[in-house]
């Protein structure tokens, strides 16, 4: 009876170590699974949430950094042009935003430095293609012939264009122009903002109205950048030249007669020009009317009209070219400061 009972006792004895052994190893188990549970929703927030809020701030850091050296070339362009004695000026362009080490690539920026007017422009100053031509032109007239009137028509010039595109993942894909010494952007199907204007000021005192504006000529070979680190954009001063209305309008005995000023443009972003020409003019001016001043232009059908272009107009508009015309009657005293600045991806410029 005693050894029944002994073997009895350690048969207990190791089934019960076996038990015990086998809860440890589901809790261990179930342990692990918890674990990686967690593991897995954390590292699903991070994917989910942390990595696109991380890239956001790198695309909106990213777009405000071209922002600023679009606007620091502008700025050195128009030095250049006003003071005649900066012979180069350089600002480097960043290429790629921030990331997130092995969660997300960086965005990377396309640089590009385009031929404005491919096919020239006809003997009566209409570009040869029609829609692939920015240039731009203003003219002073008044509309008679005597000996006191002296009209003024600059050349056309055919202003190549600076153009950088974003394609943003966490936000709008976006492409910035510099074009007719201009910087405008567009972020959408719809939208186009100018977002710093060229020289170009109305102002009526009395019955006496002045126009500034200015005309800038970019020249220089055309390429196309992308990739890691930065690039510098250099800037050659080439020429510039003031010009103004005055005694070119007078009556016999000196006194100052009033003519007209037209100012064409061949832009890509027709809204943000066209905008900024009718915002400017309309505070000067008041509303477009005949005898004060048009804006008109050729976009969609090609019609020459007056109302702003259509959401739809700008759908389209930044692969193509729209020309937008404005004039104002009655104008007093006018100036337009011609630049002409070579851009290039080198050092040396040209």
């Amino acid at each position: 009876m005693g050894e029944r009972r002994l073997a009895s006792a350690r048969f207990r004895a190791r089934r019960t170590r076996r038990l015990r052994s086998q809860r440890r190893g589901v809790v261990a188990v179930v342990g692990t699974l918890l674990a990686l549970l967690v593991f897995f929703s954390l590292f699903g927030v991070f994917l989910t949430q942390y990595v696109p809020l991380w890239m956001e701030q790198d695309e909106s850091q990213f777009s405000n950094q071209v922002q600023t050296s679009l606007a620091t070339l502008k700025s050195g362009v128009d030095d250049q042009v006003i003071l005649g004695d900066i012979p180069s000026y350089a600002v480097p362009f960043v290429l790629a935003s921030q990331s997130v080490p092995l969660f997300a690539q960086p965005t990377q920026a396309t640089l590009s430095y385009l031929v404005g007017c491919p096919g020239g422009f006809a003997s009566n100053g209409t570009p040869e293609q029609i829609g692939t031509c920015a240039f731009e032109r203003v003219a002073y007239g008044s509309g008679t012939t005597t000996i006191h009137n002296h009209p003024y028509q600059s050349p056309t010039l055919t202003t190549d264009f600076l153009e950088v595109t974003l394609p943003d993942r966490y936000f709008p894909p976006v492409s910035y122009y510099f074009e007719n010494d201009g910087i405008s952007e567009a972020q959408s199907s719809s939208q186009q903002t100018m977002l710093v204007p060229p020289l170009f000021n109305v102002t009526k005192t009395g019955t006496t109205i002045s126009v500034a504006s200015s005309l800038l000529d970019l020249v220089g070979p055309s390429g196309s950048l992308s990739g890691q680190g930065s690039k510098d954009v250099t800037s050659t001063y080439v020429a510039a030249t003031n010009v103004s209305s005055t005694d070119r309008f007078t009556t016999s005995s000196g006194t100052l007669r009033t003519f007209n000023l037209t100012m064409t443009l061949g832009v890509h972003e027709v809204c943000s020009w066209y905008n900024l020409l009718y915002n400017v003019t309309t505070t000067a001016l008041g509303s477009a009317a005949a005898g004060v001043w048009t804006l008109g232009g050729s976009w969609g059908s090609g019609s020459p009209v007056v109302a702003a272009p259509s959401a739809s107009t700008c759908a389209s508009s930044v692969s193509t070219t729209y020309d937008i015309t404005l004039e104002i009657y009655g104008v007093t005293y006018a100036t337009t400061l011609i630049g002409q600045v070579a851009l290039s991806f080198n050092a040396g410029g040209l």
